[in-house]
């Protein structure tokens, strides 16, 4: 065999022992570090690196009223907010039973921050609420983000023919007055009931008068309050109610104005605020009216961390005019007033909240 072709047979050789190599798992010799079309397609279609910002936030989780409900609004434009100014990434969930269950969502574990009217966060805490036991794990962030209030009326009929001008008038000398509210578990409800207490007078009380307490719907109330089937009724409720303005608008009521010792019980034993309704809020109400309220606050798990709790109080305050801007159910939130006592029920601010306050010179 000629020396030409003994090289040749030699290379060959040496090709095919590098790839019985290869396939059996043996090492083959180092790959090119050039890319080429196809490790540039891999590269590509590898998931993209986190973005930092996000990846260095805490995520909390808010409980909301149903989509479409302005409390559902608000804490969607919450957590737009706070995720845009870097202090939380927020997760959104409309699991709130509202009222007087929100603050057992805390005792579950599911979730971080909601809302919870002050004095049902004061009720929950103290005695329980809706037959439950006490609960509690939940501090105050801010308070006093609505200005809803006790809005109640009674006819002009039913005011004319006994001579008396509020409602504890009414029921000190038991008259037969008809009352309409809304249904077992409503704050309308609670506070109806309230009142009773205070002026000790029970239901039964009134039904041997030849009175009535009715339950029930908005719509139906007020039909009947036209039909003078209802000569007091009671909303807790804002300016902007429909069924309050519709009533104004349609009726002859006298809104009122309740006594003083009525709204410091409410304020110092139930955890109410004192509200004010501007006059001309509805037809016919031509005095402002001061009232007790429990406005929309939110609170926070207590374990939520420090940090967390100071950068959602810190953002909220300093962006409050961007908030009412897009959401005016807001307007009453006043940073430089929302950690009062009076306007959180008397529940403790978490220390997060409290240091934001300190920090700003609201709370000196």
């Amino acid at each position: 065999m000629s020396k030409k072709m003994t090289t040749i047979l030699s290379a060959m050789l040496v090709l095919v022992m590098c790839a019985s190599l290869a396939a059996c798992g043996g090492s083959a010799p180092a790959a090119s570090t050039a890319s080429t079309p196809a490790s540039d397609a891999a590269a590509s279609a590898a998931p993209a690196p986190a973005d930092n910002a996000s990846a260095t936030m805490p995520n909390v989780m808010f409980a909301t009223h149903e989509v479409g409900t302005s409390n559902y609004n608000l804490s969607a434009e919450l957590s737009k907010l706070w995720e845009e100014k870097g202090a939380a990434v927020v997760d959104v969930q409309p699991i709130s039973p509202g009222g007087m269950g929100a603050p057992y969502l805390f005792q579950q574990n599911k979730c971080d921050l909601t809302f919870i009217n002050g004095a049902p966060a004061k009720w929950a805490a103290e005695t329980g609420t809706l037959g439950k036991e006490p609960t509690g794990g939940y501090l105050a962030m801010v308070g006093g983000l609505t200005n809803v209030s006790a809005v109640n009326f009674m006819t002009k009929t039913f005011s004319e023919k006994h001579g008396v001008t509020t409602i504890e008038e009414a029921l000190r000398q038991k008259l037969p007055i008809r009352i309409g509210c809304s249904p077992v578990g409503s704050m309308d409800n609670e506070v109806v009931m309230q009142l009773l207490e205070f002026l000790n007078v029970t239901e039964d009380d009134i039904v041997s008068w030849g009175g009535s307490v009715t339950r029930g719907g908005g719509s139906d109330l007020a039909t009947m309050v036209k039909d003078n089937k209802i000569d007091f009724m009671l909303d807790h409720t804002s300016p902007s109610s429909s069924t309050m303005v519709e009533i104004a608008m349609t009726c002859d009521v006298i809104f009122l104005q309740w006594e003083d010792a009525t709204i410091e019980w409410f304020v110092s034993e139930k955890g109410f605020q004192r509200v004010t309704l501007p006059a001309e809020s509805f037809k016919g109400q031509t005095n402002a009216i001061t009232n007790p309220g429990t406005p929309d606050c939110i609170f926070v798990r207590e374990g939520l961390e420090e940090d967390t709790v100071y950068a959602l109080t810190k953002v909220m305050c300093e962006n409050r005019d961007a908030i009412v801007a897009s959401l005016g159910s807001v307007e009453p939130f006043d940073p430089a007033t929302c950690w009062e006592s009076e306007k959180v029920a008397g529940i403790k601010l978490h220390p997060g909240a409290e240091k934001y306050f300190k920090e700003a010179g609201y709370i000196k």
